[in-house]
C-alpha cells in the first residue's frame, strides 16, 4: 500500500510542538523584559498592555499551541493505525490480528464494502486480540473524543473526565503502540 509522504509522524508532530512552544516562551520573555525595562523594543501590539495582560496573552498562545499539538498527535496516531490496518490486509500476514483485519475489510454492506472505522473496527480488534492493550485502547478512545471536540470547533461543553495535554497524549499513544508492536510511525 502506498502511503502519503506528507503524513506527519508522531516524532515530526512532537518536534513541531516543541519548537513552537519554545518560540512562544522566548517571545514572552523578550516582551516582558522590554516592558519591565522600558527598552522600547516591544512590538506595537503590546504598547498599551500591562505586564499581567502580556502574560495572559502568551499563556493563551501556549494553551492554543498545546491544543493544536494534541489534535495533530491524535490525528497522526489515527493515520498510523489506519496505515497499519491496510498494510496488514494487503500484506497477507498470517498473524491473528492481520487475519481479523482482513475479515473486517471484506464485510459487505448495502453500498459495497464496509467503511473501516478506527474505533469500532481497528481499536476494538486490538482490544480483543491483545488483552494487555485493552486499557491503552480505552485511553486512546477518550483522546479521540477530545480530538473530535477540537476538530469540530469546540462549540459544545465537553465532558471528558480528564484533562489532555501533549505530553500525556504522546504517552498514551506510544504505550499503545508498544503493546500492539506497531512500528508504522
Amino acid at each position: 500500500m502506498k502511503t502519503n509522504p506528507d503524513r506527519p509522524r508522531l516524532e515530526d508532530v512532537w518536534e513541531q510542538y516543541q519548537v513552537t512552544r519554545d518560540s512562544i516562551v522566548q517571545a514572552a520573555e523578550h516582551t516582558k523584559g522590554s516592558i519591565a525595562f522600558a527598552s522600547g523594543t516591544t512590538h506595537p501590539r503590546f504598547f498599551a498592555m500591562s505586564l499581567d495582560e502580556v502574560e495572559e496573552f502568551f499563556r493563551a498562545r501556549l494553551d492554543e499551541t498545546d491544543r493544536q499539538a494534541c489534535l495533530s498527535l491524535v490525528a497522526s496516531a489515527e493515520a498510523a493505525l489506519c496505515v497499519d490496518f491496510w498494510e496488514r490486509v494487503h500484506g497477507r500476514k498470517k498473524d491473528p490480528v492481520s487475519r481479523a483485519f482482513r475479515g473486517i475489510s471484506r464485510i459487505p454492506c448495502a453500498h459495497g464494502r464496509l467503511k473501516v472505522r478506527l474505533d469500532e473496527h481497528i481499536l476494538q480488534t486490538w482490544a480483543e486480540m491483545v488483552p494487555q492493550a485493552k486499557a491503552r485502547v480505552g485511553e486512546l478512545r477518550g483522546a479521540l473524543k477530545y480530538r473530535h471536540w477540537l476538530a469540530h470547533g469546540r462549540w459544545w461543553v465537553p465532558k471528558f473526565g480528564r484533562q489532555y495535554d501533549p505530553t500525556g497524549l504522546l504517552r498514551i499513544i506510544t504505550e499503545l503502540f508498544k503493546k500492539v508492536k506497531l512500528t508504522a510511525l
